[in-house]
């Protein structure tokens, strides 16, 4: 995303799936299961958990375990297959689970890698002023990419500057222009910026509260073999979904009076300030980029199809019964899987929002967003292909390789090649929101080691524009709607494990 994993689960992970069915209900030991046709309207109150554990009983009961099969005996021999990319090892496999609300904002110096002592001398008070106007915080940290979580005060500037790195910023909250090369563009939710390696980029906050965004950071020219090999939906019973977890037709991530379009500054592009007394420090600062640039030309401009700004409004949900036409590196893997995904159009929202698509190839990095009906059960799957997810919203029971955790908002996860998932939502009436996406892996990590340029003098921030350590990040705004209750189940159609 070549190490042995197993299909199926681990022995003693069986044990406590069936201690805890036990638990909840004590009149039995043995779950007592009976097929459930697809089209049973059935409450997530009235289905066990075994159903969604793989073994020859639940099997049996499965009516598509044939389409399901065949994603088994590919993923032994991928496994197998000695041309196939590899499982993450050492400094790959990173942790799976990240808790952003329990980490603390990182040292600016830590993230931009800039002349800071430099910096320091010329400019320390409008510094310390940076420092409280801009927090940022690495809530993923892979060799080969990064998630950071970008917080800027109402009014504040974060000014001109340039990364090695290729990137896109995607935001979440407040508004903001973003000055890329020679374009001001306003970005508002669910804009997404792309900023090439070594382009020059300012941001000023433009709305009246903080702007939050999330920025993805890649290396470039990962290896595309891991987008070539599979997706293995290997859990069973998929087909078994609570009708609470059914979506309206009108379901969208983000209220709609956040949802708008970005908009191109009409004005002359702002000349860098460079005050009388640091002229000779940025002077020095630009020279070195335009040096940078021309021993890394053949970098420049790696993406030329991704639009530099683009807008969520403008991509549509996926059509599962059309899944071969999505361009997901899963997409055909899943149609092979015929009328399964019928349902997915009911319990499942995705749309592709960004994709850093390399000429004549595939990419290297993209991000989707993605919203599991409320009670809703994605089995267990895995795939070649690296994978995250970033939490929105949501409570969700999350199984990486048979340990569980309970995903919350800004709880970011990690999924290795070959890696079995499957998540659960655990609350009525609240899908589970994220961002998700997927890189090729092992590009080019010398970009990590490129120095970055501050290339103008620090803003004087408002006294007032600071982000506090204490600053709730992850508190995004949500569109209220009504999905199916438990009330709405027949009671004649209901089944019951262990009864």
């Amino acid at each position: 995303m070549i190490i042995n994993i197993t299909l199926i689960l681990t022995s003693s992970f069986l044990l406590s799936y069936v201690v805890g069915c036990s638990e909840s209900n004590p009149t039995s030991t043995t779950p007592k299961l009976s097929q459930i046709d697809a089209d049973t309207p059935v409450s997530y109150r009235d289905i066990d958990p075994a159903y969604w554990t793989e073994s020859p009983t639940t099997r049996a009961l499965d009516p598509y375990d044939s389409l399901i099969q065949p994603f088994r005996e590919r993923k032994v021999r991928d496994l197998a297959n000695p041309d196939a990319p590899l499982a993450f090892e050492g400094e790959n496999q990173i942790p799976r689970e990240f808790r952003a609300p329990l980490a603390s904002w990182e040292p600016i110096e830590s993230v931009l890698p800039f002349e800071w002592s430099a910096i320091e001398e010329i400019a320390p008070a409008r510094l310390a002023g940076l420092r409280r106007a801009v927090r940022f915080r690495t809530v993923l940290r892979h060799p080969d990419f990064q998630i950071v979580e970008v917080a800027i005060a109402a009014h504040a500037m974060l000014p001109r500057h340039a990364l090695a790195e290729p990137s896109a910023f995607h935001v979440v909250a407040g508004h903001a222009e973003f000055e890329v090369e020679n374009e001001t563009i306003e970005a508002f939710v669910g804009t997404t910026i792309k900023l090439e390696s070594y382009e020059t980029r300012a941001i000023r906050v433009t709305s009246e509260e903080p702007f939050r965004a999330l920025w993805f950071r890649w290396a470039p020219g990962g290896d595309e073999t891991y987008l070539d090999f599979g997706y293995y939906l290997t859990g069973t019973n998929f087909h078994i979904q609570p009708l609470e977890a059914t979506f309206p037709a009108d379901y969208e991530h983000w209220p709609e009076a956040l949802r708008r379009k970005h908009r191109i500054v009409e004005a002359t592009p702002r000349e860098s300030k460079v005050r009388p007394n640091e002229e000779g420090f940025f002077s020095q600062q630009n020279q070195l980029l335009a040096h940078s640039r021309e021993m890394g030309s053949d970098r420049a401009r790696v993406y030329p199809t991704a639009p530099r700004a683009s807008d969520e409004m403008g991509a549509r949900w996926i059509d599962f019964s059309n899944i071969s036409a999505a361009g997901f590196f899963w997409a055909s893997d899943a149609a092979s899987a015929g009328n399964y995904l019928d349902r997915w159009n009911e319990i499942v929202r995705m749309k592709g929002i960004f994709q850093a698509k390399n000429p004549d190839a595939q990419y290297d990095f993209n991000f989707s967003y993605i919203a599991l009906g409320p009670t809703s059960k994605y089995v267990t799957h895995s795939h070649a292909t690296p994978e995250f997810y970033y939490v929105l919203d949501g409570e969700t029971e999350w199984i990486l390789d048979g340990e569980t955790f309970t995903a919350r908002p800004g709880h970011v996860y990690f999924h290795g090649p070959y890696r079995n998932h499957e998540m659960r939502g655990l609350r009525e009436g609240e899908p589970m929101r994220a961002i998700t996406g997927s890189w090729a892996p092992f590009g080019d990590r010398e970009v990590w080691a490129r120095p970055g340029f501050l290339l103008e003098s620090l803003p004087d921030q408002d006294e007032a524009a600071e982000i506090p350590e204490d600053f709730d990040f992850h508190r995004f705004a949500r569109r209220s709607m009504e999905f199916a209750s438990a009330a709405d189940a027949l009671p004649e159609a209901r089944v019951q494990g262990g009864n």
